[in-house]
Formats: C-alpha cells, structure tokens, sequence
C-alpha cells in the first residue's frame, strides 16, 4: 500500500493517465447529463461536443419509423327496416310455430295478446289453422291474422283513436256482434217523476208521463247511457234542446229540456261521453233532465231497461280499416 502510494504521488503516475480535451466553460455538455438542475437551465437529449476519440463515418443511415395510414371505414347506410309479414302453420304449438317463422318473442307476445282480445287463444286456435302477421318498421306488431279451419277468420288491424290503441276486426267491421248491455244513469241526480200517468204541474190534468226525471242543477253534465248515433240534436218544441241516440235494435234514447247541447248530429258517442247540460228549455217548471227510452217508436219505462243489441257502425271507420287492411296484406312474406 505504501508502494502504491507513492507511485500516485509522483510526477510519472499523473503522466501515464490519458489527457481529456478541454471543455470551453460554456460548453452545454454539461447541462446534457442533467449535471445542472432544471431551474438553471438543464436539459437532456442536447448534442454533445466531439473529443479526440470521434471518428468521422462517411454515412449515417436514418432510421426508419414504420407507419400505417389507415383508409376511412366505409359507412353502410342503415338498412331499410321496413314492413315484414310472417305467415305459417299452427301445427304443435302457436307461439313455437310463430318462432320458427322468424317471429321474435315480443312479436309472438304482442301476437298472442292480439288474439286474445277476441278468442280464448288455448282452446280456439287449431294446429290447423294459420297465422299470419306484418311487423312495421320498429317490428311493432300493426296486424294479427289467423286463418281458421273451424271458425271464422281473424283479421285484426291495430287502429289508432283518441291516443288509445285498440284491435278492431277488419273481417267483421262491418258486421258487429250483437252485445249485451246495460243502461248507465246519464245525469247525477234524484229521480223527481216516474214513467206512467200523473198530474201534469203546468198543464193541470193527468197525462202519461213517457220517461223518467231527473231533479238536477242548471248546468250539470249529461251523459250517453249507452253506446249509440246521434240522430237528433236539436229544438223539439216542448221537450226544448233535445239529442236522441240510436243504439240498435230499434232502441233509442232521449235526453230532454237541455240548457246546452254537445253532441254532434250523425256522430258516434260512447256509454258516459257528455252530450249536453241539463237545462229548463220548453215546456219545463225548472231545471231537469227528462229522459226517455223507445222501442220502435213506443216508449217503455227505462228504469226497467236491459237489452241486447248491436252497437251502431261507424261506415267511414269500417271503409278505413279495410283500407288499411288492404295495404298490410300487400307486405310480402318474409323470407326464411
């Protein structure tokens, strides 16, 4: 050790070591190692200054960077979901049968609940009958057909009304069912008269008294009492504004000495739609509500009133729905 020493601390050890060029002062090598800190300029990455032992090349390849230019994707317009139609065979099973079509199981659902609004679909539906069905744009159900062997065909077009979707059989449009139905009381009130014989209050003998009154205040709603066409709407001497409904079968019912009238004449009411106001116009004391039912033409007491009778057809309605139906059956069938 003290050999090595004393080698370092002579003349010749220094001169053996390899001299380094000199570095300017202002050199910015430095600051390329990063022995400076950030704040006073470091950097990293800087082009250093050549020593002595740099040899010069005469080329210096570059060196490529690989890269991909991508082509833009082409855009495919959206398909055209337009109206498809599915038809087939109930065979073992309606809603596998439907399925195997190409039918989607809320298409069978909605088809399903289509037929249920007119038949009882587990004991009405054959494996021999036929289904048959179109899908609008957003595959939303528009039409449920079912081709029966034993029974009259179903053709349901989903109709639109008031904001209410309803199913109407475009095969019987015009051919209601005879209904059964009851009639609804077509004013809030108490009765003050009854149908038969009384004392007339204005004229001062006994007449028959055709219908039934109703004590109520000036301005209450009336109301239909049943499904019906207005065949009346107007002046009727002493029974004052007056609006008549046809509801079939040779019924009719009258609504008396209204204040205001609503219902249009030839229009279709429903059974509680308003048609008027109760009033006291013509040959009234006050107040009230005057209502009668007739059969062909007579009248009958209408407390005792329960009939059967076919609703009234709208034609315009039942021109509509053949209509539609006819542009539905146009849709081919879809394919498999």
């Amino acid at each position: 050790m003290a050999g090595l020493l004393a080698l370092l601390g002579s003349g010749v050890a220094w001169a053996s070591l390899p001299r380094v060029a000199a570095v300017a002062d202002d050199a910015p090598q430095w600051d390329a190692l990063a022995i400076a800190p950030l704040s006073n300029g470091g950097g990293t990455g800087m082009r250093m200054a050549a020593t002595e032992a740099v040899e010069p090349i005469e080329f210096a390849p570059q060196r490529k960077t690989p890269f991909v230019i991508e082509q833009p994707k082409p855009v495919n317009p959206p398909q055209d979901l337009g109206p498809i139609r599915v038809r087939g065979r109930v065979g073992d099973g309606l809603y596998w049968s439907l399925r195997a079509a190409g039918a989607s199981p809320r298409a069978a659902a909605q088809y399903l609940a289509a037929l249920a609004t007119e038949i009882d679909v587990g004991a009405d539906v054959s494996p021999y009958d036929g289904f048959d069905l179109v899908l609008g744009r957003n595959r939303e159900l528009l039409y449920a057909g079912l081709d029966r062997a034993a029974a009259s065909d179903l053709q349901l077009v989903r109709w639109s009304a008031n904001g209410r979707n309803q199913w109407i059989d475009a095969a019987n449009a015009d051919r209601p069912a005879p209904v059964s139905a009851g009639m609804a009381w077509p004013v809030a009130g108490h009765i003050t008269s009854y149908f038969g014989y009384r004392y007339h209050p204005i004229l001062h003998f006994s007449r028959f008294h055709a219908g039934v009154d109703f004590g109520a205040s000036w301005g209450s709603p009336i109301v239909a009492a049943a499904d019906g066409q207005v065949v009346r709407a107007g002046w009727a001497g002493g029974y004052g504004r007056q609006v008549q409904l046809a509801h079939g079968g040779g019924m009719v019912s009258s609504y008396s000495h209204m204040s205001d009238i609503v219902a249009q004449p030839g229009s279709f009411v429903h059974q509680g739609q308003l048609i008027g106001y109760v009033g006291s116009s013509g040959l009234s004391t006050g107040p009230h509500l005057h209502y009668e039912i007739l059969k062909n033409g007579s009248p009958i007491n209408p407390l005792g009133v329960r009939f059967s009778s076919a609703p009234i057809v709208d034609t315009h309605l039942a021109d509509a729905v053949r209509a539609r139906l006819k542009s539905l059956l146009s849709v081919g069938m879809k394919k498999a």
